[in-house]
């Protein structure tokens, strides 16, 4: 079996080699495309693998035109592969990277699985349209559609799949989280008799740009701290220099820059809480990765996290800019915080990539059979 992953989020975020070390270990031949702009910055890669293939197709202000841009990356995708050779494909954006796919089934008839991510929803089907039919063709023509959380998924069965459509899209919809490193799994850690810090200490993990809303985190903070002396500590590398220093000068932050994963886990044992209230945000990595460590968890509603527990089950969900709802998130952590925690930590085995790997190859070779058999 040889499956072409097309993926362009491959740029951003290592999670996915998790999933692509584990289709090779199970005999599965794969390549993985990365389209990214000629403007991206080499040491943001975090591409990995002999199996990756990276190309700069496109200009960053081709953005703005989505056909200009795909029309880039899919000259450059048909002359980087022998489409002969491949099964299966797997896109794992449905508008950016389904589209590519979808021209490729229309050259080659091979079926395709593609994923739709919160973005595909905050970034197309809300604020471009003119594009909602083309989604709904990339789609129809899918042979497996994959939400990465139930959020999204009613989402857009709520809002943008017509009437006609919805019971043939929802027999070959499956939803599928994410999984975290084994590293997490296995270095998981229970909370006995956990004394909160003085002042409380909330973490909060991610790339330093707008989308993660740390400045607003910040904020809430300081607002608490009027009631609970607390300390806002934030990890993770500075791609928004501005903001970044804007961060170093707020009261009760204390920004650390990037860590291992080694530095992450003895930070996160030293803590107390976990918050992160970033939008869009399809899946949410370093929401388990907290909760291995004991960390009762902050999420933001209706974003991708919301949609796997019970609220107040492993943590809170708070509206990104509900100052009085991070309060009361705060308060209800604190009073109830042994439970919360070892929930946290009991939780984290529907994060494991060995169960989410099965998931795709039993998909994979579902495909293969029905194709084998037409």
């Amino acid at each position: 079996m040889k499956v072409l992953h097309i993926n362009s989020y491959f740029s951003t975020s290592g999670l996915f080699n998790q999933l692509y070390n584990r289709q090779i270990q199970s005999g599965i031949d794969i390549d993985v495309y990365v389209p990214i702009s000629y403007e991206y910055p080499e040491e943001r890669l975090a591409t990995s693998g002999d199996y990756t293939t990276v190309h700069r197709t496109f200009h960053q202000f081709d953005r703005y035109i989505f056909h200009l841009k795909h029309n880039k990356i899919l000259k450059d995708l048909l002359s980087t592969y022998d489409f002969n050779e491949f099964d299966i494909l797997h896109a794992h954006s449905l508008f950016s990277n389904g589209w590519l796919a979808r021209q490729i089934h229309k050259r080659y008839n091979i079926p395709y699985v593609v994923a739709v991510r919160n973005a595909d929803v905050r970034t197309f089907f809300q604020r471009m349209p003119w594009l909602r039919n083309m989604g709904l063709d990339i789609l129809k023509n899918a042979s497996k559609i994959v939400f990465i959380s139930k959020n999204t998924y009613h989402e857009v069965y709520n809002n943008y799949i017509p009437q006609s459509l919805v019971n043939s899209f929802q027999a070959k919809t499956d939803i599928i989280a994410n999984g975290i490193d084994d590293f997490w799994l296995n270095n998981r850690y229970y909370r006995q008799n956990h004394s909160l810090s003085q002042p409380l200490r909330i973490i909060s993990v991610g790339k330093v740009y707008a989308g993660k809303r740390f400045e607003a985190l910040a904020e809430m903070v300081n607002e608490y701290n009027h009631i609970h002396p607390t300390e806002l500590h934030i990890v993770g590398p500075a791609w928004n220099q501005r903001i970044t220093e804007r961060l170093k000068q707020t009261p009760n932050v204390i920004y650390h820059g990037s860590k291992s994963k080694e530095e992450l886990l003895q930070m996160y044992r030293e803590m107390d809480i976990f918050a992160l209230l970033s939008s869009p945000e399809t899946f949410g990595l370093v929401y388990p990765e907290a909760m291995s460590q004991g960390l009762p968890v902050i999420y933001t509603k209706n974003e991708g996290f919301d949609s796997f527990f019970d609220n107040h089950l492993i943590g809170v969900s708070v509206e990104k800019t509900d100052t009085r709802g991070f309060t009361k998130a705060l308060d209800y952590i604190i009073k109830h915080y042994s439970r919360v925690s070892h929930n946290a930590t009991a939780s984290i085995d529907a994060f494991n990539w060995q169960v989410v790997s099965k998931k795709y190859l039993d998909i994979y070779q579902e495909l293969l059979t029905k194709k084998e058999n037409e």
